[in-house]
């Protein structure tokens, strides 16, 4: 697959600095790419061995013992765990091109490792415009959701007075919403800002994708029988869903964020990523591991191929400049449990009123302006 640039790329000026390559805001300039010879790929594959191993031996040991209904669901609970682990870890290290420059090995990770159906040639290109289009409206598919109204831009409706008690449902639900996106996509070829394959280019990648996939898991569906791998694999992809859902909507859709509906200019892009990004359980190993490096969320967009192993360093050091520098308030959580029901209330809000400058709470509040500024 050729690489594809945007709209928004190809504007840049000689004077002006791609996003994905370097910042530069209130005098602090900091290159935040590396070259792709440098994007450690030891680390993408260790943990693809990993969790693939994870993964499989589960799948593997319930197909083998076979277990009667109660016990199959039981034995999805640490399955979910696993698949969320993997979706936030390979699946986004696919599409970051962290496993190679080149397409095949991406897509062979995810596959093998988390056999989830996904279809990893347009989620990477999703990311990518998520990436240059943090939260700007609609630009970015997460704020496109009409049924939870994730952003200010979407119509408020009466449903949505409710969201912040059934969103957590939904959130099980998200791999419908994947498996739509992939159909429309091939489809429509719908990626705002990008310029994608033609029709049967997208087709043909679809089919083999899934092929791939349907050869990882028919294995196990043979050992345990339609009926049984159904339900176990489903309630797993539905629990693991709300899980990895959650780590990913408490890092852009929280209190304290901003929620733009223009693309920032070059040289106001660290300035978006402060304002449109929260970090959480900075100082927990486990939880960076388990969430793919979500837990340094600002780290992560400021400096999309680095190995989780440097985000630490890169949050007292790159971050807290940039932060000084955008005179805005770093987002940031104690825990995942303190960034949920931050996000809770912040649902709750989009639900009920037509949006607005950020409220600070919380452990955002100390020391930080109220509001804050773009």
């Amino acid at each position: 697959m050729t690489i594809i640039t945007s709209r928004f790329e190809r504007r840049l000026g000689k004077g002006d600095r791609d996003p994905a390559d370097g910042v530069r805001a209130g005098g602090v300039t900091r290159r935040l790419s590396t070259r792709r010879s440098e994007r450690h790929r030891g680390e993408p594959w260790r943990d693809w061995a990993a969790i693939g191993l994870w993964i499989h031996a589960q799948m593997l040991l319930v197909a083998l013992i076979s277990p009667s209904w109660p016990w199959l669901l039981l034995a999805a609970l640490p399955l979910s765990l696993a698949f969320a682990t993997g979706t936030l870890t390979i699946l986004h290290d696919a599409g970051h091109r962290r496993f190679s420059r080149r397409t095949w090995p991406n897509v062979f990770a995810v596959q093998t490792a988390v056999p989830l159906g996904f279809f990893v040639q347009h989620w990477t290109l999703k990311h990518r415009v998520h990436h240059r289009s943090s939260q700007v409206y609609p630009l970015d598919e997460a704020t496109r959701n009409t049924t939870v109204r994730m952003h200010p831009g979407i119509e408020r409706k009466p449903v949505h007075r409710y969201q912040h008690l059934y969103a957590w449902f939904l959130y099980a639900l998200a791999w419908v919403g994947e498996l739509d996106s992939q159909f429309t996509y091939v489809r429509k070829g719908n990626i705002i800002g990008l310029e994608v394959p033609p029709f049967h280019v997208r087709l043909g990648q679809w089919l083999f994708e899934k092929a791939f996939w349907a050869l990882v898991i028919t294995p196990y569906v043979l050992l345990l029988g339609p009926g049984k791998f159904t339900l176990y694999f489903m309630v797993a992809m539905s629990v693991g869903a709300v899980q990895a859902a959650i780590v990913l909507v408490v890092g852009h859709i929280n209190e304290g964020l901003y929620a733009p509906s223009e693309q920032p200019a070059p040289r106001d892009w660290s300035k978006h990523l402060v304002a449109t990004t929260a970090s959480f359980s900075t100082r927990s190993l486990p939880m960076r591991w388990l969430t793919g490096g979500m837990t340094h969320h600002l780290a992560h967009h400021l400096k999309p191929v680095a190995p989780r192993h440097q985000l630490p360093q890169l949050h007292t050091t790159v971050v807290e400049k940039v932060v000084r520098a955008s005179g805005l308030p770093h987002v940031e959580y104690p825990t995942l449990t303190s960034a949920t029901i931050s996000h809770y209330r912040r649902l709750k809000e989009l639900g009920r009123t037509d949006g607005g400058p950020p409220v600070v709470t919380g452990p955002t509040a100390a020391g930080a302006p109220a509001g804050g500024g773009q």
